[in-house]
């Protein structure tokens, strides 16, 4: 997560903080912070909305925007004369925004990209957040090497930097790194077993006896699993709603995969059996079956229909199971999402 170089009140002792061009080192060093912050005003309107709306690509403009600001502040700076001769904070700032123009036009475009693939697998979707934490991590790294250079040259300067607290700005952007690594961490919870799920609904699309039993006892360990890892999630600042509504997926996962599913097992079992019978049967003549056929044949025409009831039945109640907790998990994550996210502008 970016951070705005912390706000200061610059003091200047004795004539040795001008420039015989009449740039002051205070004008020289609010040059970089004024552009910095238009910079992070930026990155903080981008990061909130993609954050508001869970979909990046929907953002590009702004990224472009955060990218055009980048190359501004960066030819501004190339343009720049050293103060008095000493380039060290120029060649610092146009590092870090090297940086930052990498991270936004190559990093963020390969996440934007990653985007369409993450909802493939759980690995895709993990290596798709984990890519976001990384760039922020990277911009956070580059920053940290600005701040003992800008104390430097305030020194070498006779300036003292006096701590004004952080700003309306800086809280945000931390409320909104914060609120990102908290929603990861329970949404890769959730999707990890709201894929393991498709895997069992693919399966048994598909009437595929062994793949349903092996994903079913996959989905079970699962939202197990990720029950137990929510245990240990706190609320955050005080709102809890994000893990309970979590929770009532896993737990709506966890009893289907334990109670509902093996009904729909044995209904494939009974169509599989009924279809072994009738295709004996279609294979005498009418003229050649017996009583015994017939009343087999009849037998398990009357046990595919029940099981077909019951599947049916199952199937209406897991569907209404499902739509009611994915519904509430889109609700009260919007809801976090609108609570605790501040707005970029």
């Amino acid at each position: 997560m970016i951070r705005t170089v912390t706000t200061v009140i610059l003091l200047f002792a004795g004539l040795e903080a001008f420039s015989q061009s009449g740039e002051s080192a205070v004008d020289h060093m609010a040059f970089f912070t004024n552009r910095e912050l238009e910079l992070s005003k930026k990155y903080l309107d981008y990061m909130s909305q993609v954050a508001h709306s869970n979909r990046a690509r929907k953002m590009e403009k702004r990224r472009q925007e955060v990218i055009a600001g980048i190359r501004q502040s960066l030819n501004e700076a190339t343009r720049l004369r050293p103060y008095k001769g000493d380039a060290t904070l120029r060649n610092a700032y146009k590092e870090y925004w090297d940086i930052l123009l990498k991270v936004f036009n190559e990093d963020y475009h390969k996440i934007v990209n990653m985007e369409e693939i993450a909802e493939q697998s759980y690995d895709a979707m993990e290596a798709y957040l984990l890519a976001q934490e990384k760039a922020g991590d990277v911009l956070s790294d580059a920053q940290d090497r600005i701040e003992p250079v800008y104390n430097a040259f305030a020194e070498k300067n006779n300036i003292r930097l006096v701590s004004s607290g952080d700003t309306k700005l800086e809280k945000k952007m931390r409320q909104v790194g914060a609120v990102t690594s908290y929603y990861h961490q329970i949404f890769l919870i959730f999707f990890k077993s709201y894929k393991q799920e498709a895997y069992v609904m693919e399966a048994l699309a598909k009437k595929d006896i062994n793949g349903i039993e092996q994903n079913r006892a996959t989905l079970v360990k699962f939202a197990g699993e990720g029950m137990q890892k929510l245990d240990t999630m706190k609320a955050f600042k005080g709102d809890g709603s994000l893990v309970t509504a979590c929770r009532k997926v896993l737990e709506f996962h966890k009893g289907e995969a334990e109670k509902q599913l093996p009904g729909l097992n044995d209904f494939l079992l009974k169509n599989d059996e009924f279809e072994k019978i009738k295709k004996a049967f279609d294979a005498k003549p009418a003229g050649k079956r017996t009583q015994t056929d017939i009343a087999v044949y009849n037998k398990a025409v009357d046990d595919l229909n029940a099981a077909l009831a019951s599947s049916n039945k199952l199937i209406t109640a897991m569907n209404a199971g499902r739509d009611k907790v994915l519904e509430n998990w889109d609700l009260r994550k919007k809801r976090f999402m609108e609570m605790h996210v501040p707005r970029g502008k």
